[in-house]
């Protein structure tokens, strides 16, 4: 039931977000045409660097999990161009099955549990993997309050939104807490990720899943793994910024190949709050409430209305859509090498 609604909702969004950007175009044809115009006198260069930063951003995706895997001992199981090709399944995977970041973690469990590491330790380090992207969330947001606070007149409206924003990551973490917490839930989010793994591979025998070591009753919870393992954490939180500031960078380079008159700093604040609004999406990759996020902060923040679509677009199609062709085929590559459990097909 929980399955068709998600679909019936994706299905409306998509629809929804198509009429949008099409009544858009028609009443807005001039700005962007004139907007174009300033494209083409420059920017190919801009978006060339904009491409470079988003394969950068896969690199430091990368790094984060090796540094967790060190916290194990287990930096050697993959290399970090294995690291690099997860990282971009992980991204694909997050397009067809949204659960607040956990479903694509659980891919790299596979990959973990393919290389011979127990799915428990693979569920700890999917736990440190996410604690470490909400965290990241917090100290950008909190940066980003700082920018504001020093060279933007702030608004009422950007200041409770931030503060709103930096309260919602706090409260989705607590919910992942809670969902890899106790025995008994941590054994329920497993099922749920068991029934949607299999409905989307085709596949009825995931051994990984049925493994007996998830069925012990000493599996941690992510309180525990978080209490014994937080002072680890630096480096793989310093990647997660990392990637955040890329992306950023990304969407400030495409600010610079229309010529826009935008700051880093601007970049970075509405990408982080739209980022964080995602996060509570129905539909897989926040589809919709990113994009609209997106436009709706940059304008608070005084960019062109025609300017912050374009870029929105502009940018998804550069983070979202572009990497979906070569996450399946390394989807494809990763599962054809050895049978992997949460999927033997796509």
């Amino acid at each position: 039931m929980i399955a068709k609604t998600i679909s019936y909702v994706q299905k409306s969004f998509y629809y929804i977000l198509l009429a949008t950007v099409i009544v858009f175009l028609w009443f807005k044809f001039d700005e962007i045409k004139y907007t174009l115009q300033l494209f083409s006198k420059g920017g190919p260069v801009w978006i060339f660097l904009a491409i470079i930063t988003q394969i950068f951003t896969y690199l430091c995706n990368a790094y984060t999990y090796e540094g967790i895997l060190k916290i194990f001992k287990l930096e050697k199981v993959l290399t970090t161009r294995e690291l690099m090709e997860s990282s971009i399944v992980m991204l694909f995977l997050s397009k067809i099955i949204p659960s607040l970041g956990i479903s694509n973690n659980w891919f790299f469990v596979s990959i973990l549990h393919k290389k011979g590491i127990v799915p428990k330790q693979g569920l700890q380090v999917v736990v440190l993997e996410v604690f470490t992207y909400y965290a990241s969330l917090i100290i950008l947001m909190l940066a980003g309050l700082f920018y504001l606070a020093t060279t933007h007149n702030v608004t009422r409206f950007l200041f409770w939104g931030t503060i709103v924003g930096i309260v919602l990551v706090i409260v989705i973490t607590v919910l992942v807490g809670w969902l890899l917490g106790n025995h008994d839930q941590l054994h329920k989010t497993i099922a749920w990720l068991k029934r949607n793994f299999a409905k989307f591979s085709g596949n009825k025998d995931e051994s990984m899943l049925h493994s007996k070591d998830l069925q012990e009753n000493d599996i941690e919870s992510a309180i525990d793994v978080l209490k014994s393992k937080i002072k680890y954490l630096f480096w793989p939180t310093f990647w997660q910024v990392a990637m955040f500031i890329l992306n950023s960078f990304t969407i400030y380079f495409l600010f610079r190949s229309f010529h826009a008159n935008q700051t880093f700093g601007t970049a970075m604040v509405g990408f982080v709050l739209a980022q964080v609004l995602s996060l509570v999406s129905l539909i897989p990759s926040g589809i919709g409430i990113f994009e609209g996020s997106m436009v709706f902060f940059y304008t608070a923040l005084g960019v062109p209305l025609e300017m912050a679509v374009i870029i929105t677009i502009l940018f998804r199609g550069l983070s979202m859509f572009a990497p979906i062709p070569i996450g399946s085929y390394l989807y494809k590559k990763l599962c054809s090498t050895k049978e992997l459990d949460c999927c033997k097909k796509i």
